[in-house]
C-alpha cells in the first residue's frame, strides 16, 4: 500500500488546539537594549569624529573601535522598529500609546533643537558679528563643506512615530466614521507616512547632488535611517495584512485571526519572514549603494570618459555621500536575521518596568560620554597652554 502524500497544513487551518510548542527566548525588550545600546554607540562614534578634528592621535587611537561602533550602530532603528512591532503585534502596547510616545518624542526633538539652535546658537553668532543676516548662509556653506550631502539626520522618533503610523493606517479599526465600506479610506492614509519617507530620501538625494540646500531647520524633521530598513518595515507591515488576508478568505473572522495572531506558530512563521527578508533587503541596499555611487559619479563629472573608471579617492569620496544619504548603511541588517530565529513578538518580559528604564540608563550614559570627552578634549587642547593660578588670582585681585 503506498503511503499517503502528507499534505501541509494551510494558513486557515490553523488554531489553538494544534500549536506549535518552540517559543522564542528573545523579546522585545531584549531589542529595546540593543537598539539603544546603538543609540550609545552612535554618540560615541560622533564624538570619536569630533575629537580627530581637534587631535589627530584620537583617530589613531580610537579610529577603528569608531568604524565598529559606527557600522553597528546603524542597527539602532531595525532593533527599535521590530521592538515597536512586537509590542503592536502582542497587544503589550496599543496603537494609540506607540504614537503618542513616539510622536511625542519625535515633537520634543524638533522644538528643542529649533528653539536651543536658533536662541542660542545662531543667536550669540549674530551678537558677535556685524552681518547679522549672513550668519545663518555661512553656517549652511560651512556645514556642506563637513558633510558634502548638506545635512544632518539625527531624529531617530520620526522614522519610528512614521512606522507605527503604517501599521495602524494597515490595521487599525476605527469605531467611528471610517467604518463598514469606509474602512478602505481610512486604509488609503498608509501612503501618508510612506510618502513623508519617499519626499525626505528624495530632499537627501537632490542636497548629495548638489541640486538644492536643505535649510537648517528642516534637519530635526528629516528621516534619519536607512530607506532599506524603512522598506522591509513597510513590507513587514503588507505581509501581517496579506497574512489576515489568507486566513480569512475562507470564512475565518478578523476574532479569530487576532488570536492566531497570539499562537507560537504565527510568531515563528514571521519570525522566518523577518530573517529572509533582513537579508533580501540588505543585498538590495548593497547593489543600491554601487548604482548611486556611480550617479553621483555622472553628476560630479569624476568618470574618466576614457576608461570609464573612477579615481579611488573620487569613488571613496562618492561612497560615503552615497551612505550619508542612507544607501548602504542597511547591510549591517544580516548580523540581525540569524536572531529573528530565535525572536518572539508574543513573549512577554517577566519585568515590564525595566522598558521605561532602558532609554533614562542609555540617555544618562550618552551624557557621560560626552562630558567625559569634553574633559579630555580641553586637556587636548589646553595641553601647554594652562592658566598660573597665582597669575589669575592677583589679576582678579587687581580688578
Amino acid at each position: 500500500m503506498a503511503d499517503k502524500k502528507h499534505t501541509r497544513t494551510k494558513l486557515h487551518e490553523h488554531s489553538a488546539e494544534n500549536d506549535m510548542k518552540y517559543k522564542g527566548p528573545l523579546n522585545y525588550q531584549h531589542f529595546q537594549m540593543a537598539g539603544w545600546a546603538c543609540i550609545v554607540m552612535a554618540v560615541a562614534v560622533t564624538v570619536i569624529k569630533v575629537g580627530g578634528k581637534i587631535d589627530a592621535s584620537v583617530t589613531q587611537e580610537y579610529g577603528k573601535i569608531g568604524e565598529v561602533l559606527g557600522y553597528l550602530s546603524e542597527l539602532s532603528l531595525p532593533f527599535l522598529l521590530l521592538a515597536s512591532f512586537s509590542m503592536i503585534l502582542g497587544n503589550t502596547d496599543g496603537f494609540k500609546k506607540q504614537l503618542l510616545k513616539n510622536g511625542g518624542a519625535a515633537v520634543a526633538i524638533i522644538a528643542v533643537t529649533l528653539g536651543m539652535g536658533s536662541r542660542y546658537f545662531i543667536g550669540v553668532l549674530q551678537q558677535l558679528v556685524v552681518q547679522k543676516d549672513e550668519v545663518v548662509p555661512m553656517i549652511t556653506d560651512m556645514f556642506r563643506i563637513v558633510k558634502p550631502e548638506g545635512f544632518i539626520a539625527f531624529n531617530l522618533f520620526i522614522d519610528l512615530f512614521l512606522c507605527t503610523l503604517t501599521l495602524y493606517f494597515l490595521n487599525a479599526r476605527p469605531k467611528r466614521v471610517f467604518t463598514g465600506k469606509k474602512l478602505i479610506i481610512f486604509r488609503c492614509f498608509v501612503i501618508l507616512p510612506i510618502a513623508y519617507e519617499a519626499v525626505c530620501l528624495w530632499l537627501k538625494i537632490q542636497s548629495a547632488r548638489g541640486v538644492l540646500t536643505l535649510p537648517l531647520w528642516s534637519f530635526p524633521l528629516l528621516s534619519m535611517k536607512p530607506p532599506m530598513a524603512i522598506l522591509m518595515f513597510i513590507f513587514l507591515c503588507f505581509l501581517v495584512k496579506f497574512r489576515e488576508y489568507r486566513f480569512c478568505k475562507h470564512g475565518r473572522t478578523h476574532e479569530e485571526y487576532q488570536e492566531f495572531m497570539k499562537s507560537n506558530r504565527n510568531s515563528f512563521h514571521l519570525s522566518v519572514h523577518m530573517c529572509i527578508s533582513m537579508i533580501v533587503f540588505a543585498v538590495i541596499d548593497l547593489l543600491l549603494t554601487v548604482v548611486l555611487t556611480y550617479v553621483l559619479a555622472d553628476n560630479y563629472g569624476v568618470i574618466n570618459t576614457a576608461t570609464g573608471e573612477i579615481a579611488d579617492e573620487a569613488l571613496t569620496a562618492l561612497a560615503n555621500m552615497a551612505l550619508g544619504i542612507g544607501i548602504g548603511n542597511a547591510f549591517p541588517m544580516v548580523l540581525v536575521a540569524p536572531l529573528m530565529l530565535l525572536f518572539s513578538y508574543n513573549r512577554v518580559p517577566k519585568n515590564k518596568t525595566i522598558s521605561m528604564l532602558i532609554p533614562i540608563v542609555a540617555i544618562v550614559i550618552s551624557l557621560l560620554i560626552v562630558l567625559e570627552a569634553m574633559r579630555m578634549g580641553v586637556g587636548m587642547m589646553m595641553a601647554g597652554k594652562q592658566i598660573d593660578l597665582n597669575e589669575l588670582v592677583a589679576m582678579l585681585t587687581a580688578m
